[in-house]
């Protein structure tokens, strides 16, 4: 990530007071131009927030299973379509890409003609031609 600056203008009005062998710095006034500064959030200091959604963050696959088995109950003979499974995934997630996603999908099935771009081990799904998949036995 880019470093992100900020400008602005620190006034300090101070006093120095000696007494004795002793020297303190008194602050009396403390002046920030312009006064109010907008700090993007990207520029935010980390919290507990940012740990905890990393924590919980599922992978795509994760999401493409978990909504494939959610979606396969209810569909008629457990046949869904890849807009079927996006719309149901980004119910929960929003933040879904939908070509990440459907790469994914077609990835999660062995039988689809592009599988061999995207393989990856996965094969939870079988592809059962004009967009329709079903869940793999052994994944439900």
């Amino acid at each position: 990530m880019r470093k992100k600056s900020m400008k602005f203008v620190l006034m300090v009005n101070m006093a120095l007071e000696i007494k004795g062998d002793q020297a303190q710095v008194v602050v009396r006034d403390i002046k920030v131009k312009p006064a109010t500064v907008t700090v993007p959030i990207e520029a935010a200091p980390s919290g507990k927030k940012k740990q905890a959604k990393r924590k919980a963050r599922k992978s795509i696959h994760e999401i493409v299973l978990e909504s494939a088995r959610r979606i396969s109950k209810n569909a008629d003979q457990g046949v869904f379509s890849s807009v079927d499974l996006f719309n149901q995934a980004s119910k929960k997630h929003p933040e879904l890409n939908k070509k990440s996603f459907n790469t994914t999908v077609i990835s999660a099935a062995p039988e689809h003609t592009s599988w061999k771009y995207y393989r990856n081990g996965k094969d939870y799904l079988v592809y059962l031609g004009k967009g329709k998949y079903r869940l793999r036995e052994s994944a439900g």
